[in-house]
């Protein structure tokens, strides 16, 4: 599986000499993501963020069909095509002129096979007949099937044998040479959607619910060779080592163009000169289920019996999420790798050496996936619809058979001549100079790139920008000649005069620095003794927040002033944390205020370094104790009674407790029961007393730590 999740990012790279001061960006495109929301003609982007131009798509037959289901190649050059929803097959010439060959009662010709001497064997539904058009273009029923749907129709390269995947009883049936239809296998699934030979004779198959793919020798044994984690089995291929097996489960359309996170492209789409068609859905039709099979069933079923058990596991690393679907190569060795996932239905595959194409629906998608160098494109897509068949030419072409509507067009095998990607808008949030702009590509013989670059100070790239600059050639030399601006794009052009060949843009980067600001300083918290109680009041935890619009490294320094001075004194300088603990035990009482110094300098040169600073608002440093003035008011038999004033002359007072004869503390409270203020008062009554004389001790604390003491002797008569 291919599956890429990288994005663009911002650098920090030395200033060349064109671009003295700040601190230079990079933007640097060399990943799928980073060209998401680029605008693409006639190019395409890889797995791995490589930028190549597109293959040449052209429309080849327009045929009045909904569906092109299937597309072989008769010996003289002519295209046999299965088509619906009237069931017709054309033959298309080489030049691309189509007439109908036959015209059935049926409303779905499903599947086309061509026999060795040249025979074109065509499956039907819904009533399941086989069709066989003979060399001589003589059309007959050749196969009453009793089944209701033929699906898949392969022959035996040794020995000539039809077989025929239906359904909806998931049968495989043996055609002999005289028409006669016998069960070769019976599997417990409902349908057999594609049906294939190996070299050797042997018959694979895939079907729909368990999502499983069948071999089946020449005795008619079964076994299992996979169960997919999705439910339907759509496309089987046989390679000289391997299977590969695509699957369809239903997926929803995608809106507008934007491309699934996997393939990192938002459009990229060959040229089709051709109508707009509207999408449907994507499923061959099924008995009762009109023309579709059922579109809610979405998932893995459970397979039936023993049939699943046989099944080995895929080296995929995640399972496939509600709507994914996979291609997986399976060696007859047993072994089963994913070599491609993506979210839309796998209708159609096509191996060329050590490549292979993938057809997709709804967005009619067609993937080139290279698995010696794990990359993969999307080579073209159409405007609707979905790409249902795809077939080698002996001349070297691929034809795409298409849904919605049904149509033929050639992929040639050769580059369009030019195309462009004209990038999304880079926003540097100021207004910036600009600098080198760089790429790296491989351009062989008779291909070229160029890019070109214009700027504005509107998001929207419209009249108010720059005109394009003058394309740029040399990649290790080249400057964006744009005027300085916020906003900035490029266009990158690829051109070959060999259609054999096309340029290769691996990265893109431009190189600038915005016009230098100064940084801000949004916070400054100083505790308030007045407002929190500290575990260590005499040191105080400055905070403060910073930031600058050039996302410059910032410094800072900070100040102190107390009421009456004139001057600030420094604390501290060069501080890279946003954070200073000041020690307040070496400065005298009062009220102060904090000032905290952000500098860009670390970034720019002196002569262009700013800063930016905040100013606290007012706060006290106190030292001096609160005055405790006391007095024992009288007595009520064994307790006296105490009135008392504690005062603070710049923080609020926090505790109060007392002491009798150098025993145990008691707390007390305010009268008005609250430490809210720099002044309280309070009366109370001291536990029970012996007669005589006593020393009693009130001890009162503030908010900065300070603690105050009063005293006072007095006697407790004895009781009469």
């Amino acid at each position: 599986m291919f599956r890429y999740s990288f994005v663009a990012v911002f650098v920090v790279a030395l200033a060349p000499a064109t671009l003295p001061a700040a601190k230079v960006k990079v933007w640097n495109q060399n990943t799928p993501a980073g060209y998401d929301k680029a605008q693409l003609k006639q190019v395409v982007v890889s797995s791995e963020g490589v930028v190549r131009l597109s293959r040449q798509l052209k429309p080849f037959a327009g045929l009045d069909a909904t569906h092109v289901w299937d597309v072989v190649e008769d010996k003289e050059g002519n295209l046999l095509v299965a088509t619906s929803n009237e069931g017709k097959i054309y033959k298309v010439t080489p030049d691309g002129k189509a007439a109908v060959v036959y015209a059935s009662d049926e409303s779905q010709i499903l599947c086309l096979a061509v026999a060795a001497d040249g025979s074109v064997y065509a499956g039907t539904g819904p009533t399941g007949k086989i069709v066989r058009i003979d060399p001589k273009g003589q059309v007959s029923i050749f196969c009453e099937t009793n089944e209701s749907y033929v699906w898949a129709l392969a022959i035996d390269p040794k020995t000539q044998a039809l077989y025929a995947g239906t359904g909806p009883k998931g049968r495989i049936l043996k055609v002999t040479p005289d028409g006669k239809a016998n069960v070769f296998y019976a599997t417990k699934q409902e349908h057999i959607l594609c049906v294939a030979t190996g070299a050797d004779g042997t018959v694979y198959a895939g079907t729909d619910k368990g999502g499983l793919v069948y071999r089946i020798d020449a005795k008619g044994k079964g076994f299992v060779l996979y169960q997919a984690a999705q439910s339907e089995i759509r496309a089987l291929k046989v390679a000289a080592d391997s299977l590969y097996v695509g699957t369809s489960s239903p997926t929803k359309r995608r809106g507008g163009t934007t491309a699934s996170s996997s393939s990192g492209n938002s459009s990229s789409t060959a040229a089709i000169d051709t109508e707009k068609a509207i999408t449907v859905s994507a499923q061959k039709p099924v008995a009762g289920g009109g023309d579709s099979l059922a579109a809610e069933k979405v998932g893995t079923s459970p397979s039936e019996g023993k049939e699943s058990s046989k099944g080995s596991a895929a080296s995929a690393p995640s399972t496939p999420s509600t709507g994914e679907n996979s291609v997986y190569r399976i060696n007859f060795d047993g072994s089963v790798r994913e070599v491609f996932r993506e979210k839309a239905m796998i209708l159609s595959l096509l191996c060329r050496g050590d490549r292979f194409f993938v057809g997709t629906g709804m967005d009619g998608q067609l993937f080139e996936v290279d698995e010696k160098a794990h990359e993969r494109s999307e080579i073209a897509r159409l405007d609707h619809g979905q790409i249902l068949s795809l077939f080698p030419r002996a001349d070297g072409s691929i034809v795409v058979g298409t849904g919605d509507p049904g149509k033929l067009y050639v992929l040639q095998d050769k580059f369009a001549a030019k195309g462009t990607l004209t990038s999304d808008v880079l926003d540097t949030k100021l207004v910036s100079r600009w600098g080198s702009l760089r790429w790296q590509a491989d351009t062989p013989d008779g291909t070229s790139v160029s890019i070109a670059a214009r700027s504005g100070n509107v998001a929207e790239p419209d009249d108010t920008w720059s005109d394009w600059s003058a394309e740029q050639t040399q990649a290790d030399a080249a400057t964006v000649a744009a005027p300085n601006a916020r906003f900035l794009q490029y266009r990158l052009t690829l051109a070959t005069t060999n259609p054999a060949a096309s340029p290769a843009v691996r990265a893109v980067s431009v190189r600038y620095t915005t016009t230098n600001q100064a940084p801000e300083v949004t916070k400054l918290e100083v505790p308030d003794l007045n407002a929190v109680n500290l575990d260590n009041p005499k040191k105080l935890k400055i905070k403060w927040s910073a930031t600058d619009p050039n996302e410059d490294d910032l410094s800072y320094a900070v100040y102190v002033r107390k009421d009456g001075w004139k001057n600030w004194v420094q604390l501290e300088d060069d501080l890279d944390k946003t954070d200073f603990e000041w020690d307040t035990t070496t400065t005298p009482s009062g009220v102060y205020q904090v000032k905290v110094v952000a500098s860009d300098r670390k970034d720019n040169p002196d002569a262009e370094a700013l800063t930016g600073e905040r100013i606290s608002t007012a706060f006290v440093v106190c030292h001096t104790a609160p005055t405790v003035t006391l007095k024992v008011t009288g007595t009520e038999g064994e307790f006296a009674i105490v009135e008392a004033t504690g005062t603070s002359p710049l923080v609020r007072l926090t505790s109060a407790s007392y002491a009798v004869d150098g025993k145990k503390w008691i707390n007390v409270f305010p009268e008005d029961g609250l430490f809210d203020s720099k002044t309280e008062t309070f009366k109370f009554k001291t536990d029970a007393l012996k007669p005589g004389t006593h020393v009693l001790v009130l001890r009162i604390k503030d908010a900065a730590g300070n603690t105050g003491s009063g005293d006072v002797v007095f006697g407790v008569p004895t009781n009469k």
